[in-house]
């Protein structure tokens, strides 16, 4: 994510020294490393938030979360639970989150246009690679608890 806001800053500024002010004005290079330098913060923010105990614990939900088809069968479920209010371990504000970046990548209105080459479809990949990638994880995340609450609720039957 990090090398991503680089090459956007980068980009920018070769913009910006190859067509200065002529081409288009100052929109397009300024635009591209204020992208590059927010996904750079971002993704600095986000690296300074990760622990070695969060690390180990999403390490080992990960794996314990089932095969790429139970989650994606899980994925339904996971939704409708958090969207009611009974999955505690995931905010509401996530699913709004999710909808907003399907909502974003369905859209015709984009922060970084289509019609620029490589760039232009650049923001709808990094979207829905977050999207896909975190809906992976949390169902992932979402059969482990599944699989927990089976083994604990027999054991306390007895």
């Amino acid at each position: 994510m990090i090398v991503f806001g680089v090459v956007l800053l980068i980009a920018g500024a070769v913009v910006a020294i190859a067509f200065g002010g002529d081409a288009g004005g100052w929109l397009l290079p300024v635009g591209l490393m204020a992208a590059g330098l927010g996904i750079v913060v971002a993704g600095g923010v986000a690296r300074l938030r990760r622990s070695p105990v969060r690390a180990a614990v999403r390490a080992h939900r990960a794996g314990a979360g089932g095969s790429p088809l139970a989650r994606l069968r899980a994925v339904p479920a996971m939704l409708g639970s958090t969207a009611r209010g009974r999955n505690p371990q995931l905010p509401r504000y996530q699913l709004l989150l999710w909808l907003i970046a399907v909502v974003y990548l369905v859209s015709p209105i984009d922060f970084i246009p289509e019609f620029l080459p490589l760039l232009g479809i650049g923001d709808d990949i990094g979207v829905g690679s977050w999207l896909l990638t975190s809906l992976y994880a949390e169902s992932g995340n979402y059969l482990a608890r599944q699989e927990e609450r089976t083994e604990i609720e027999p054991g306390e039957a007895h």
